[in-house]
């Protein structure tokens, strides 16, 4: 083997690691992107209420901006009251983390959904993310 070719499959080896290097950043950023769904990365968000069931302090198209940490539930010191049956006393949260926000249950009698779904983790919100604890029917929205 002469001297040009081992440069050439030497610079070509160096290439094929290059390349390689880039698609494995590349997979790495977007796996953190919650498998492929649409990050929310604002200062804040936005509920929209389509369905109030029996909380009365609410009216559906009412909306929520949530800028911090903020509490639902039945007891008087959440940041929203739910005036619910079927609502626990501090039923879930929703909070910022990392430039988007986090949905949790707190291990509420009834649950609450997202998206038709039981949430049973902490779950990163999304656009147009469909809430609904007990009677009441919330969907995420931009600022």
């Amino acid at each position: 083997m002469d001297i040009e070719r081992f440069i050439g499959l030497v610079f070509t080896g160096f290439f094929v690691l290059i390349l390689l290097y880039i698609i494995i950043r590349s997979l790495i950023l977007m796996s953190k992107d919650m498998n492929g769904q649409e990050v929310i990365s604002e200062k804040a968000l936005q509920l929209l209420i389509l369905k109030t069931g029996e909380n009365h302090r609410l009216s559906e198209g009412g909306k929520f901006n949530i800028k911090e940490e903020t509490t639902f539930g039945r007891k008087e010191d959440n940041t929203v009251v739910l005036e619910d049956p079927y609502v626990s006393g501090y039923h879930f949260r929703i909070f910022p983390h990392e430039g988007r926000f986090v949905i949790e249950d707190n291990e509420s009698t009834n649950g609450t959904l997202l998206n038709d779904k039981k949430l049973t983790q902490k779950t990163y919100l999304k656009r147009d993310d469909v809430i609904k604890v007990g009677n009441l029917t919330m969907k995420v929205k931009m600022l």
